[in-house]
């Protein structure tokens, strides 16, 4: 899947696809180089055949990797690097290293608007305002949100 995955500006949309073991209980989805991925057959067919709120989410990710040299590694790397600095908070926060993550911060703050993405065909980059915020001021935006 990953040896062969279209770079993100080739894509303009990621089919669902479901691999129950590849995704923790209390996600709904997962983008792993230009698919997403679920737990059910249901969960799939339901991302594949309606554009909501979740399909969105996972759409956004798939802009921000646009905006990270329009590369899916780079996207993973700097991805890795935010969740790994987050974990010290993960004694007030269950998830920090998800939950405080700048590509997952854009990716909540717009997962309900249906059109965040209609003028961005060349990629998401809110997500670099939420790294350049201190964790500490990342996880007091959390909070507020919450």
């Amino acid at each position: 899947m990953m040896l062969r995955a279209p770079r993100p500006s080739r894509l303009n949309d990621m089919r669902a696809v479901v691999m129950p073991r590849w995704i923790k209980k209390g996600y709904d989805g997962l983008t792993f180089f230009g698919h997403i991925i679920t737990h059910t057959e249901q969960e799939a067919e339901a991302f594949n055949s309606h554009f909501g709120s979740f399909k969105n989410h996972e759409m956004i990710h798939l802009y921000q990797a646009r905006a990270t040299h329009d590369s899916w590694l780079l996207f993973y790397l700097r991805y890795g690097w935010y969740w790994l600095l987050a974990l010290r908070y993960r004694k007030h926060l269950r998830n920090a290293g998800y939950r405080l993550n700048p590509f997952e911060m854009e990716a909540y703050a717009h997962m309900h608007d249906l059109h965040y993405l209609d003028d961005k065909q060349s990629g998401a980059y809110e997500w670099r305002k939420y790294a350049k915020m201190p964790l500490s001021e990342r996880f007091l935006h959390y909070a507020k949100d919450m």
